[in-house]
């Protein structure tokens, strides 16, 4: 009797081992479900590119993209931290936040590092965002001189880009073999100056590029010619600009906007029809208001006698 005992007592054990484990195991279950889970980081990619204007500021751009529902869309408020590359260590310069483009802008100063060669490495990283994972990219370039000479004393005006780095020396040293793109400067961007505006520098590192006739400038006659040396694999992104009075003039015409179809002003015709038209059909629908006042007032008259 007593090992039958034992061997029940063996038996319920076991089965409340196992109804603990279960109740365990759905209880764990239940909490995972019930736990708030954070939100999986979107993966960015960088783009950065450098840029020197005329004014010879030169700036880091950093370009963040998000892919979402299959497409790649630009990345607001991402935290890009820059570095410059120094002894081989990372130097931190600034941390800026993307716009609604998804750039991120630094202007660098004088000071940056250059190594032996005299080149200078950025490396810009996203780092610790809540939104986006971890991205980085480096770009690495030297400084180069970009200057523009205009010459109207010959039959064909020209425009000369000389293109020059510095050596180790200190000295200015000319480049060869550079792609030179030539543009005239609109409203709303630039544009080719000709079918072949592209000039690549001689041994005196200048491209010469003649001027196009019938190009229209203000009521000048002053046009702005841009010079650019675009993604170049040393020198990155460098530009300069020059005004001239080689453009056609402009006439200037006393009214840009006639009363025309075409303009903002319609013709006079056409704004009085459109009155007579719309005076009309509110001149009826106030007749009818007043018809039926009339017939309110004349039914309270007759309700009071």
């Amino acid at each position: 009797m007593t090992t039958k005992r034992i061997i029940n007592c063996g038996f319920i054990l076991k089965k409340v081992a196992l109804a603990i484990i279960i109740t365990g195991i759905f209880s764990g279950n239940i909490d995972a479900q019930n736990r708030p889970q954070t939100p999986a980081k979107v993966e960015a990619t960088i783009a950065l590119s450098f840029n020197k204007n005329k004014d010879s500021h030169k700036t880091a751009l950093a370009i963040v993209k998000v892919k979402e529902e299959g497409k790649f869309v630009f990345a607001r408020n991402a935290w890009v931290n820059f570095y410059a590359m120094h002894n081989n260590q990372l130097q931190q310069l600034r941390q800026v936040v993307t716009d609604s483009k998804g750039q991120a802008s630094l202007e660098l100063t004088k000071d940056i590092p250059l190594d032996d060669s005299l080149y200078f490495t950025i490396v810009a990283k996203i780092e610790n965002d809540k939104d986006y994972e971890d991205a980085s990219e480096q770009m690495h370039y030297k400084e180069a001189s970009l200057a523009l000479v205009v010459n109207a004393a010959d039959t064909n005006k020209t425009v000369v880009a000389k293109v020059t780095e510095m050596s180790k020396g200190g000295q200015e040293v000319a480049v060869k073999g550079v792609e030179v793109k030539f543009f005239v400067q609109r409203l709303f961007g630039v544009l080719p100056a000709s079918e072949d505006f592209t000039v690549t520098t001689d041994d005196k590192g200048e491209a010469t590029f003649t001027y196009p006739k019938k190009i229209a400038g203000d009521t000048a006659g002053v046009v702005t010619i841009v010079a650019k040396m675009v993604d170049n694999d040393k020198f990155g992104n460098v530009e300069n600009k020059v005004a001239t009075n080689w453009g056609t003039h402009l006439p200037f015409i006393k009214d840009p906007f006639p009363r025309e179809l075409w303009s903002p002003y319609a013709p006079w015709p056409l704004v009085i029809t459109i009155t007579t038209l719309f005076g009309g059909v509110w001149c009826v629908y106030c007749f009818l208001f007043f018809q039926m006042w009339k017939i309110k007032q004349d039914a309270k008259k007759l309700a009071k006698s």
